[in-house]
């Protein structure tokens, strides 16, 4: 695995090594598996879900006997310790305590291991207001698990999404924290994407409010400084609907007022902070975006990189927009950097890449990059139409042969 860079930065989702460097999502999995090791350590969630298409994308790169949906389907000599300690828990689910299975399913979703957890957690309906914290604390996690699984590329598209265990969850488990406060945001963020009716937005965005004074209620300054800046990056959506350009920009300015002022102390709480401030210049970046300011989306793109520098969807979204900028040999640059770091963005920035490249004048290297994402994602089918165009030249002939006796 230490044979490719990508797989050497990503190396915890392939068989849980300690993280020495790569992108902040790998290294949430090793807080999560202190956490499931040390159960007296508080309880880890990280706060970002990677799609499934990661792991599909990490197999290809890695080879074809890490395409697991399961721990446990991995080969017995591919096993750390560690991996092999993960398994033996999943064996011994059943007798498991309710607090070492939330730990256990917290790390199988940080893997982007979901399908184990609707295996593992059965579809029960919930009762939040009777249900003991762990059992919603599962039932959260098992909601979350089936939502990424069944995420089409546009979430815009997904109004038909089951949110029936977050909406219990946010109406009737106020003492399961986080719990409640992220089941509201789920709910909140769900419908302001799909433009559901307005009145029922603000009613949500009421009680999101109430959630968060809730969660907040004795908590330290980190954590109330935490949650308050996640409910204000959410809550912009509401003036954003609106078209109400000042106040989403006042409210995203508290976001990131937040996100900046809290203080960690502890190695879990600074990871936490730098996803955080991850998450916020991303919506930063798509505030500009909306708001037609390239420069200012420029800039927070920037700082995305500064936060997180080998984070490839950063990079592939630098790219982005400097494209739009037409600014080529910087997107060039950026799209190679995202290659060059792998999933989740590998494939298309290396389409990408191919583009700009084109517009430059470097049919050569944009042939590379064309050739390189089909073999990066065989199904991908931009890449060999646009080999198809490349100019009429000899070893780029041989290309275009390949790329039609291959794929036709």
């Amino acid at each position: 695995m230490d044979t490719r860079l990508s797989t050497w930065l990503l190396r915890p989702y392939l068989d849980l090594a300690n993280f020495n460097g790569g992108p902040l999502h790998a290294q949430n999995l090793e807080e999560c598996w202190r956490s499931f090791v040390e159960p007296n350590r508080s309880p880890f969630i990280p706060q970002r879900a990677l799609s499934p298409g990661f792991r599909i994308q990490l197999a290809r790169e890695a080879g074809e006997a890490y395409a697991v949906a399961d721990p446990r389907e991995l080969a017995e000599n591919l096993r750390s310790e560690r991996w092999r300690h993960l398994c033996g828990a999943l064996d011994e689910w059943a007798g498991l305590p309710g607090n070492q299975k939330v730990r256990v399913a917290s790390l199988l979703h940080s893997m982007c291991l979901y399908q184990p957890l609707l295996t593992l957690i059965p579809y029960e309906h919930l009762d939040a207001g009777c249900a003991d914290s762990d059992t919603t604390r599962l039932a959260f996690w098992r909601a979350s698990a089936n939502f990424v699984l069944n995420l089409p590329e546009r979430t815009s598209n997904y109004r038909n999404a089951d949110m029936s265990v977050f909406a219990d969850i946010a109406l009737n488990a106020p003492t399961a924290i986080p719990e409640c406060f992220n089941a509201t945001a789920k709910v909140f963020v769900h419908k302001a994407k799909n433009r559901c009716d307005n009145a029922e937005l603000v009613r949500w965005g009421n009680r999101f409010e109430a959630v968060l004074a809730n969660t907040i209620a004795g908590a330290d300054e980190f954590t109330a400084g935490l949650f308050t800046s996640r409910f204000h990056r959410a809550f912009g959506f509401l003036p954003q609907l609106a078209g109400d350009a000042k106040e989403m920009e006042r409210t995203m300015d508290l976001a990131e007022g937040r996100a900046r002022s809290i203080e960690p102390s502890t190695t879990a709480q600074h990871l936490l902070y730098r996803e955080n401030l991850h998450a916020v210049m991303e919506s930063r970046t798509k505030e500009a975006l909306w708001l037609g300011d390239k420069n200012a989306a420029l800039s927070r793109s920037r700082k995305v990189i500064d936060i997180d520098p080998y984070d490839s969807k950063a990079w592939t979204e630098l790219g982005e927009i400097h494209y739009l900028r037409q600014e080529w040999k910087e997107a060039s640059e950026a799209y190679s950097t995202a290659a060059m770091l792998g999933p989740p963005a590998s494939a298309v920035a290396r389409y990408m890449a191919g583009l700009c490249l084109r517009k430059l004048g470097q049919d050569m290297l944009a042939a590379f990059f064309f050739k390189d994402a089909i073999e990066c994602d065989p199904l991908g089918i931009s890449s060999r139409h646009r080999i198809n165009e490349l100019p009429d030249v000899t070893v780029l002939n041989a290309l275009k042969n390949w790329n039609n006796r291959i794929f036709s």
